[in-house]
């Protein structure tokens, strides 16, 4: 199974909640030496040490590249990793035309890059105090993502693009400056309100039962049988405002 940019928003947001995110931008050390132009990031975390570029997912409805072109675009991909690798930063290539799983699987590798680059460094000690933790936090996030993913890939992937765009109605998306990271959800309320076997009415979706909950440090997911149809996972934070007891 696949996932649409709206589910990558979506996964990342959980993943990396707690850093500072820069989306589209091209750091004062991101420079191609052969143009001596700057090359682009489309999600940069500083303190996690980690940059992600979409392959595929932006640039649907363009015409096809000549083979000049893709050769310099390989050669601007190449400059790019070589340039984040010198800067300690792990790139990572989130390639639409592969699988959601394979995806966070290398999400999880990169990750424990992350941490590793951050403990050798010389950053002060209680800069690694700081985000070492969090970088263990979004492993576990990463992990946990990955759990559900596979129990139902298709039903997942979609119930995140739903809940990005829930965050976004949430936030006020289109009103933020586009590198000012989206605030935390307040999800202990969420996580307490919730229990395995309570009837719930979702204001799209009808009537259901919740068949499982999952707490975690930052967030909790809910997985609603709805009457007749297929269950569901939502994050509880997101979806508290649409839910009431049926």
């Amino acid at each position: 199974m696949y996932a649409n940019l709206n589910a990558w928003r979506e996964i990342l947001a959980r993943i990396f909640m707690g850093f500072a995110e820069q989306d589209n931008v091209s750091p004062a050390w991101l420079v191609n030496p052969a143009t001596r132009r700057r090359l682009k990031l489309d999600k940069y975390y500083p303190d996690a040490g980690v940059a992600i570029r979409f392959v595929g997912l932006l640039a649907k409805g363009q015409g096809r590249q000549s083979d000049r072109e893709v050769q310099e675009t390989e050669q601007r991909d190449q400059t790019r990793d070589e340039l984040c690798r010198l800067n300690g930063v792990q790139l990572v290539l989130i390639d639409s035309e592969e699988e959601v799983l394979k995806q966070i699987d290398g999400l999880l590798r990169t990750l424990t890059r992350a941490s590793r680059t951050l403990a050798q460094s010389d950053q002060p000690a209680r800069y690694k105090q700081q985000w070492m933790p969090l970088l263990s936090k979004a492993r576990d996030v990463a992990s946990q993502l990955r759990t559900l993913i596979a129990k139902n890939p298709e039903q997942m992937v979609n119930n995140l693009a739903e809940s990005w765009r829930d965050r976004e109605v949430s936030f006020g998306q289109h009103d933020r400056d586009p590198i000012t990271p989206l605030p935390p959800a307040s999800t202990t309320t969420a996580a307490i309100a919730y229990a395995v076997g309570q009837r719930v009415h979702h204001e799209r979706f009808g009537d259901g039962v919740i068949t499982e909950v999952v707490n975690t440090e930052t967030d909790a997911t809910l997985t609603i049988l709805f009457d007749g149809a297929q269950p569901r996972t939502f994050s509880a934070a997101l979806v508290q405002s649409k839910l009431t007891p049926a």
